[in-house]
């Protein structure tokens, strides 16, 4: 028996429970319907990460993290723009469902990392 596959919205919610739960405050940018019934997101930067963190409890750590189901494909401009991210100082991620332990690992403070 396979495990059930989730989507990204699905997995995207999950981790944003698990966040807050940790502390975590997010921003997402979401996508709406654009010129020609086209889903878009608007940002003026092509390639924007599903979510920025950042935790009172943490001072100091920022994290950008692209989220992709088990099978989605991450794209030129995505890595481009957390390269850019991770050059200015942000902790970034990309994270699938099959990544749940690692991204509660990383959203610990690290007093709880043992």
């Amino acid at each position: 028996m396979t495990a059930p596959t989730i989507t990204e919205t699905e997995w995207q919610n999950q981790l944003i429970d698990l966040a807050h739960t940790l502390g975590w405050r997010h921003l997402h940018v979401r996508r709406s319907i654009g010129k020609g019934n086209k889903w878009q997101t608007t940002t003026n930067v092509t390639g924007w990460p599903d979510l920025l963190m950042w935790s009172p409890r943490q001072p100091g750590r920022h994290i950008a993290a692209e989220l992709k189901s088990a099978t989605g494909v991450l794209k030129p401009e995505q890595r481009s723009v957390l390269a850019d991210l991770a050059a200015a100082g942000f902790e970034t991620y990309v994270w699938r469902p099959a990544d749940l332990d690692q991204a509660l690992f990383t959203l610990r403070p690290q007093k709880d990392r043992n």
